[in-house]
């Protein structure tokens, strides 16, 4: 550094001696004023930077109500001696935070200029926003006095070097500026270079060993630096870029996934109810721009709840997954196949006439009724079809589909296993249903039922042996409503099973208030199916006798006959419970559902009961009098009790007597009674 030191002292003095007295003066008086407006602007440059910083610094305090890191911030300005005073004001203009020196005090005001002087101080404002938010400003005081006579003594030594100055300097050679200034010149222009291409990998020229020459170097060293830095942020902003992309394919698949979910049934895979509205809207606008027509059809599978009730759901979703896999394969691209849920589909046939409708209907129907093999059971089921045609049935989506939807229970009350066309009288039997199936919920949570009692009868002594509780509703707009309506509804509306409890409870109520706490006879409940999907049948049993002190040997299950042919793996373990609590367990309207003699021979039953079907044709009907016959001998042959439900004449009854059916029960001998006519009915009297 001395060498350097010497050799720009040597340069210096040469340029001195060469510069003319003119020259200099002009020089000298020039640098005064420029210093003097230099140092100025250098200390308003400071303090203004100093504002920014601390402006930028104080944003979040401002946005976050912090008052103490807002102090905490000004409080760094302690360092900065040529800062008094600070304070920051927020949105509204009040002071939010300060910092000053003890030995100064400026006014605590602000101006609408962004500086100026105030009370000998110079001051600057600095604005604070946040995400284009104005949130406040800050201000700075730097007190000027010092400053003034800093300059007054950078006056007094330039004159004195302006006098000296005057006395060495005679002339100024050109060949001097080409010395001193050729090294600055050619690192300003590496340095427009640099800016102009930004490539960081250019260096200045180190033309001499002086104070220049060492600033190349620092230059060239600052210029790698930044080189270095400039690669690193390259980096980042690659594996940032990596990352985004990234970050955007897995929220573009997840997109993806979460369309596909709320369009799509996750059991079949089939578009579900909203991709239908969306698709069926669509569809008709299309439909009514082109003068097309087009036709909805509404599949409802028939009796599919036998299947889950008696083989489980999973059995049940494996067959739905089969014939949603059997329609999508025979239907054309241009079709749309629905899940709705359940075992509800929709198929939606674009630019169709209905007599083409009709022939894709009637190939659904052979496609879904054809066997389906799922997990060792052959498993066959039909389906019923409403269709609706736009535009002769609706010009919405909702009302295309709320007709289809009329049209297939059309088809199930019309037999099942066919489809039906829309027609306006149809909406009288939906509107009959919505309104039945609206009241029956009410019934169910008010309990507006009442149980009648009907007599079985000792075929031989014609003694009363037991009774069956049936449900009665009586609804004051319509009075009695008949079981065969509503029990269908309630399997369909999935409340058969709070009605089966609270017949159950009610009649062991009431029977047992009848008789002292001692019933007589044994009582007879329907159980439907769906109990046994539920589990824990004999615990809800045993809770049930348990609350109303019924004795378990009084009280039989009726249970279909679906139940037995079912295949359900626990359901002998199930009945065996039953039957361990000493309630006895009889087969319903025995021979509709083809048991097998061997499933009956597993099971722990009591009683076959004969369906009414066959005892009516007796003496009309041979065939189903060799049924009767031959299925009181196997159920003696396997030590059940039988019971003829459904006499009605006399000839019915000394038929099934002759073959020595153990108990009856029908018209012939008493109608059902409500609890408080019962016991009139014990004593033989009012049977009619």
């Amino acid at each position: 550094m001395l060498i350097n030191s010497r050799l720009i002292q040597k340069k210096l003095a040469i340029l001195l001696f060469l510069s003319s007295c003119i020259v200099l003066s002009v020089a000298t008086i020039g640098f005064a004023v420029s210093d003097w407006i230099n140092s100025r602007n250098d200390l308003i440059n400071r303090i203004q930077s100093q504002a920014s910083v601390i402006g930028n610094n104080s944003a979040a305090a401002l946005l976050f109500g912090d008052h103490q890191s807002a102090t905490d911030t000004l409080a760094s300005l302690r360092g900065e001696v040529n800062v008094v005073a600070a304070y920051l004001y927020d949105a509204d203009q009040n002071v939010f935070a300060s910092f000053k020196r003890a030995e100064h005090e400026p006014s605590v005001i602000w101006q609408a200029e962004q500086s100026g002087l105030v009370d000998g101080y110079f001051y600057t404002k600095h604005e604070i926003s946040w995400d284009q938010e104005y949130l406040g400003f800050v201000v700075l005081y730097s007190e000027m006095e010092s400053w003034k006579q800093q300059q007054l003594k950078r006056v007094a030594v330039l004159g004195w070097l302006f006098l000296a100055a005057l006395l060495l300097a005679v002339l100024i050679a050109s060949t001097a500026q080409r010395v001193i200034t050729s090294p600055i010149l050619k690192l300003a222009s590496t340095v427009r270079n640099i800016t102009r291409t930004r490539d960081y990998k250019l260096r200045a020229d180190k033309a001499s060993q002086d104070e220049i020459g060492v600033l190349a170097d620092d230059f060239n060293e600052m210029l790698h630096q930044i080189q270095l830095r400039d690669n690193e942020l390259q980096q980042a902003r690659d594996n940032l870029e990596d990352k985004v992309n990234e970050r955007t394919d897995e929220l573009y698949e997840l997109n993806k996934r979460l369309e596909h979910q709320a369009f799509h049934d996750p059991l079949t895979g089939l578009a579900n109810r909203a991709m239908l509205d969306e698709t069926l809207q669509g569809a008709i606008n299309f439909a009514q721009r082109h003068g097309q027509q087009l036709s909805l059809f509404f599949l409802d599978l028939d009796r599919f709840k036998g299947i889950n009730d008696s083989l489980g759901h999973d059995i049940g979703d494996k067959l739905l997954i089969n014939l949603g896999r059997k329609l999508k394969q025979n239907l054309r691209s241009s079709d749309t196949l629905v899940r709705l849920g359940g075992d509800e589909f929709a198929v939606l046939l674009q630019d169709t006439v209905p007599d083409v409708a009709a022939e894709v209907a009637q190939k659904i129907i052979d496609t879904i009724s054809e066997p389906a093999e799922i997990n060792g059971y052959s498993l066959q089921v039909t389906t019923s079809i409403g269709i609706s045609v736009y535009p002769e049935d609706g010009t919405s989506a909702s009302t295309i589909l709320k007709n289809a939807d009329t049209a297939m229970y059309s088809s199930k009350e019309a037999g099942r296993n066919q489809f039906s066309f829309y027609a306006r009288e149809m909406n009288e039997r939906t509107e009959r249903r919505m309104c039945l199936e609206s009241k029956l919920r009410k019934a169910v949570m008010e309990g507006s039922f009442e149980v009648y009692y009907q007599l079985k009868w000792d075929s031989r002594s014609l003694k009363p042996i037991g009774l069956e509780a049936l449900i009665r509703w009586y609804d004051p707009d319509e009075g009695f409503i008949s079981p065969a309506e509503f029990i269908p509804l309630a399997e369909d509306c999935g409340l058969i099973g709070q009605i089966d409890n609270w017949v159950m409870e009610t009649a062991c109520r009431e029977l047992l208030e009848l008789y002292d706490g001692k019933p007589s006879l044994l009582l007879s409940v329907n159980f439907s199916a769906a109990h046994f999907l539920r589990q824990g049948v004999s615990e809800q049993v045993t809770s049930m006798l348990a609350e109303t002190k019924y004795p378990a040997d009084k009280l039989e299950l009726e249970i279909t006959e679906t139940v037995i042919a079912s295949e359900m793996d626990d359901i002998y373990d199930q009945l065996c419970e039953i039957r361990e609590l000493g309630v006895e367990i009889s087969i319903d309207d025995f021979g509709v559902a083809y048991s097998s003699l061997s499933r009956l021979k597993q099971l722990p039953l009591n009683t076959l009961k004969i369906d009414r079907s066959f005892i009516q044709d007796i003496g009309q009907d041979d065939d189903d009098e060799v049924i009767v016959r031959t299925i009181i001998d196997m159920a003696h042959n396997l030590n059940l009790k039988v019971v003829a439900e459904g006499v009605e004449t006399e000839q019915q009854y000394q038929f099934v007597n002759k073959y020595g059916c153990d108990a009856v029960q029908g018209f012939l001998f008493a109608r059902p009674h409500p609890i408080s006519e019962l016991k009139a009915a014990l004593n033989g009297t009012n049977l009619s």
